[in-house]
């Protein structure tokens, strides 16, 4: 598999992982914002809160946070594209595995 096809492939496969097995419902083909030209600095971003439901079961859903830095990492910034007002995660020793947001 290759091009658009391999793509959500592995976009299903990364879904599978995070979700401990659990199959999305459904794909969708984002369309993200253009890369800003710049971002306003809103602040250290401390946590991430988010809510979700990973493996099977009546207790699948919860909610999830994630403090950063918590392995003397590099806590990213939160910025603020300012011509559409969208929201952006800017740096930090953080990364996305199968077992969740780890630093």
């Amino acid at each position: 598999m290759n091009g658009a096809d391999g793509v959500l492939e592995e976009a299903r496969d990364m879904f599978r992982g995070f979700h401990w097995g659990r199959s999305s419902s459904r794909t969708v083909k984002a369309r993200p914002s253009p890369r800003p030209r710049s971002l306003v600095k809103l602040g250290q971003l401390e946590a991430v809160v988010y809510s979700t439901r990973k493996g099977h079961g009546r207790n699948a859903f919860a909610h999830w946070e994630h403090e950063f830095g918590e392995e003397g990492g590099r806590k990213p910034t939160l910025a603020m594209d300012p011509s559409n007002k969208r929201l952006h995660i800017v740096g930090g020793d953080y990364k996305v595995e199968d077992r969740g947001i780890v630093d």
